[in-house]
């Protein structure tokens, strides 16, 4: 076998395996997006001022099942790429500025020991 062939056959073969994890990459992109989208509060999207949760759920699941049946490769397959990156880019930052803030506060009074087991008076959690 001649080194043109040897070298035509690795890269053909990279080639496949490139495009294997483009493939695998762009449905656990999109399975991202529709999870990430079942957990999120319908209210939210309202208030963010991006369409609905249904809305955004059918985006999402049908960008999935394109990238799944017709792979990222093909024109429908990069529309579901985009379709998933849209709300994972644009709409899913949005939605996380309504989240719900968890804030861990302790309050103390001066001169009290900072520390959780300290011996100051009135520490408080």
């Amino acid at each position: 076998m001649s080194p043109l062939a040897v070298v035509a056959v690795i890269v053909a073969r990279s080639v496949r395996w490139i495009w294997f994890g483009v493939q695998v990459a762009a449905g656990l992109m999109g399975l991202w997006a529709l999870v990430d989208c079942l957990t999120r509060d319908p209210q939210h999207f309202l208030a963010a001022g991006k369409r609905t949760k249904g809305f955004w759920i059918g985006v999402n699941a049908a960008g999935l099942a394109v990238v799944i049946i017709m792979g990222a490769a093909s024109m429908l397959g990069l529309l579901g790429v985009v379709a998933n990156a849209v709300y994972l880019a644009d709409v899913r930052p949005a939605l996380d500025l309504y989240k719900p803030v968890r804030v861990r506060s302790q309050l103390r009074r001066p001169g009290e020991d900072p520390r959780p087991g300290g011996t100051g008076p009135g520490w408080r959690r």
